[in-house]
């Protein structure tokens, strides 16, 4: 009959035109997508060796969907920079800190790189993977345009070099240290009487050399690196940052990839975060001998004057919500 005709007609031109779009996409998805990752750390640090193996696992087992090429040392302009021509849709993924990200749109991101804010590592993981922050990144995608991949890159409490020992909080008064220009950094030191000055990662060595700064603050990891220690011969072990750094990246470029992609990316840098903490733990007390052989003095900090001093850090947001400090606690708790 003629309808039948018809339609089996219909069906068979409806059949080709699905195979035909089927070959289109898949075509489509074979395209790879190359994003560069920017970072102000030399190739030598820690969160860079480790992300190129990271980088390499992601081409792997997206059968080269995704590939990556490494701009180190500031190559692509400062941590602001980066994040910038991420939040443009430039195919750009950085290394950062939460601290940095409060200021595109969720300014709650910052209480999480208070001082003191978590106990170790594991707290932090719980922290940064919680519900309460999974809302933060979900808003600062849709504000800015930057997604968070992970901020669990825990290279190790944060402590203080110089030309002298900062035992006592008020030690540091009147001293020249370098402070990068983020809020949450200048609202910890300020409290401490220090004389903030910005100088970019990559010329802090020269700067301490030359007495632009006579102090500066970094994990263990970060010091060896950079090898600040071999101009500043005194490390306080005051701990008072553990920094939630980590990778973010253009949401334009992360909505591009499949789904399949997208999983594979998430699950390959939460990895690597927890192999980089893991890591940094375990070479802390091997940096310390090396720095010690080297001529550098370690001075013990008095912990609690230093929680006292800085506590003003968590009543100086007039944008967070009340009990925004005590909601963060429970999350790195599990609570």
């Amino acid at each position: 009959m003629p309808f039948s005709k018809i339609t089996r007609r219909a069906l068979a031109g409806a059949a080709v035109s699905v195979a035909l779009a089927a070959m289109s996409l898949g075509a489509q998805a074979q395209t790879p997508t190359a994003i560069r990752i920017a970072s102000v750390n030399p190739p030598t640090a820690e969160s860079l060796v480790f992300v190129q193996k990271v980088a390499d696992r992601v081409t792997e087992r997206t059968q080269g969907r995704v590939t990556f090429r490494l701009f180190p040392s500031g190559q692509l302009g400062t941590t602001n920079d980066s994040i910038e021509q991420a939040s443009q849709g430039q195919p750009v993924i950085t290394y950062t800190s939460a601290s940095f990200m409060a200021g595109f749109g969720v300014p709650e991101l910052s209480v999480i790189e208070g001082p003191f804010i978590v106990a170790n590592n594991e707290e932090g993981e719980r922290l940064a993977f919680s519900p309460l922050l999974q809302g933060w990144y979900d808003q600062l995608a849709a504000k800015s345009g930057i997604r968070v991949i992970a901020l669990n890159w825990f290279d190790g409490p944060r402590h203080m070099i110089g030309n002298a020992g900062y035992g006592k909080p008020e030690s540091l008064k009147g001293v020249r240290m370098r402070v990068p220009p983020v809020e949450t950094w200048i609202k910890t030191f300020e409290p401490l009487g220090v004389v903030a000055t910005t100088v970019e990662a990559a010329e802090v060595y020269s700067a301490l050399s030359q007495g632009v700064v006579a102090a500066a603050e970094s994990p263990l990891t970060g010091l060896r690196a950079s090898k600040w220690f071999e101009v500043s011969k005194h490390i306080t072990l005051t701990g008072h940052f553990n920094l939630f750094t980590g990778w973010v990246m253009s949401e334009a470029t992360f909505k591009g990839l499949s789904a399949g992609d997208r999983a594979i990316l998430l699950e390959e840098f939460r990895k690597g975060g927890q192999e980089l903490s893991k890591v940094s733990a375990e070479r802390g007390a091997a940096i310390r001998k090396e720095f010690e052989a080297a001529g550098v003095t370690f001075h013990e900090a008095d912990i609690p004057a230093y929680r006292k001093m800085t506590a003003s850090f968590y009543t100086s947001f007039p944008k967070w919500p009340a009990g925004l400090h005590e909601k963060v606690l429970a999350a790195a708790a599990g609570k």
